[in-house]
C-alpha cells in the first residue's frame, strides 16, 4: 500500500459516523376532548444498529442544529406547541464522539468541541416552547446532557445504562453536566454521577436509579414508552398536568461539604493523580452561584486543559 493510500485509509477511520437528527411532526393525543397541537419529535440515528451506538461529532452537532433552529422558526410562529429529542432503539446517545480527539492538535480546537456542544444543546433550552427528552435507551456523556437542556424528562424503566463516565476518561462533563445537573438534582446526587460511578469502575446507573437520583419527571413502560412519553407531553402543555420537583438545596455550607466529601473519595481513589475530577468537583462547587453562561465557560477551559493534558 503505496503512503497516499495509507494515510487515506486512516482518515477513512477517522471520519466521523454522523448521528443524524431526523424531525418529524407529531399531533399529540387529546387533552380533556381536545388535541394538544403539533409537536416536533427529532430522533437521534446514526442509520446503525444499537450495536454502534449514536454518538455526536462536528457534523451531527451541525445537523441537530439545523433541526432545532427550524423548530425555534416555526415556534416563533406558533406552529408548533412543543419539542421533544428521543434515540434510536436501545440508544439515546453515548456522547462525544472521542474518535476524533488523537486529531485535535492545538487548545483551541479542544475548546471549540466543547463551546459547539454548548451553542447546539442551549438552543433546546431557548425554545420558546416546552421542551422534552425522551430517555428511551443507554444514555452516556452527551447523551445524558443533551436531556439536561429540555424542561421535562421521561426515562424508560429497560434503561440500562445512565452515566457521565468522563471523569473516568480523564475529561469532565463538558457539555453542561457539571452545571446542569446539581441545580436540578442537588449537589450530592450529581456528585454520585460525575465522580462517584466513574471513579468506581465506570460504574453505571440504571434508568430507575437515575430516576431515584431525580433526573426525570417520569419512569415510564418500555413497550409503551414512546405513546406514554407523548401522553406525559401532551397533558404538561395543555395545563392537565404540573410537574413539582423537591427545591435543590443551595446553602452553602452544605454544598461545599458534599463537594469536600467527593475530594476525599477522589484523593482516596486516584491519590491526586488525575486532575479531571478535582476540575470536575470545582466545577460543581462553583455551580451554585455561576450563571449558566460562567458554568459552561468553565467547563470550556477545562475541556481545552485536559485534552491537551497527558
Amino acid at each position: 500500500m503505496s503512503e497516499n493510500q495509507t494515510q487515506s485509509s486512516a482518515e477513512n477511520a477517522r471520519a466521523e459516523v454522523v448521528t443524524h437528527a431526523l424531525s418529524q411532526d407529531i399531533t399529540l393525543p387529546s387533552t380533556g376532548g381536545k388535541s394538544a397541537g403539533t409537536f416536533v419529535l427529532v430522533t437521534l440515528d446514526n442509520g446503525f444498529d444499537h450495536t454502534k451506538p449514536n454518538s455526536f461529532g462536528p457534523q451531527g452537532l451541525a445537523e441537530l442544529e439545523k433541526a432545532v433552529d427550524a423548530a425555534a422558526e416555526r415556534a416563533a410562529k406558533g406552529e408548533i406547541v412543543g419539542f421533544g429529542v428521543t434515540g434510536k432503539p436501545f440508544i439515546m446517545a453515548v456522547g462525544a464522539d472521542l474518535m476524533a480527539l488523537p486529531s485535535i492538535t492545538d487548545r483551541e480546537q479542544a475548546v471549540d468541541i466543547a463551546e459547539q456542544g454548548h451553542r447546539v444543546f442551549s438552543k433546546i433550552a431557548d425554545l420558546d416552547v416546552p421542551t422534552f427528552a425522551f430517555v428511551n435507551g443507554a444514555s452516556m456523556g452527551g447523551g445524558v446532557e443533551i436531556g439536561l437542556y429540555c424542561d421535562y424528562r421521561t426515562m424508560s424503566a429497560d434503561v440500562p445504562a445512565y452515566s457521565l463516565p468522563e471523569c473516568f476518561l480523564g475529561l469532565v462533563p463538558g457539555w453542561g453536566g457539571t452545571y446542569l445537573l446539581p441545580n436540578l438534582i442537588g449537589v450530592e446526587n450529581a456528585l454520585q454521577l460525575i465522580i462517584t460511578n466513574p471513579l468506581s469502575n465506570n460504574k453505571m446507573a440504571t434508568g430507575a436509579q437515575a430516576f431515584k437520583l431525580g433526573v426525570a419527571d417520569e419512569l415510564l413502560a418500555p413497550v409503551t414508552f414512546l405513546e406514554d412519553s407523548l401522553a406525559f407531553a401532551a397533558a404538561v402543555i395543555s395545563g392537565e398536568k404540573k410537574v413539582e420537583r423537591p427545591e435543590v438545596n443551595k446553602d452553602e455550607a452544605a454544598w461545599k461539604a458534599a463537594c469536600d466529601k467527593a475530594r476525599v473519595f477522589t484523593m482516596q481513589k486516584t491519590g491526586g493523580a488525575a486532575p479531571a475530577p478535582l476540575r470536575a468537583i470545582d466545577l460543581v462547587e462553583a455551580a451554585r452561584t455561576n450563571t449558566r453562561a460562567q458554568g459552561f465557560a468553565g467547563e470550556d477551559q477545562a475541556l481545552g486543559d485536559l485534552i491537551m493534558s497527558d
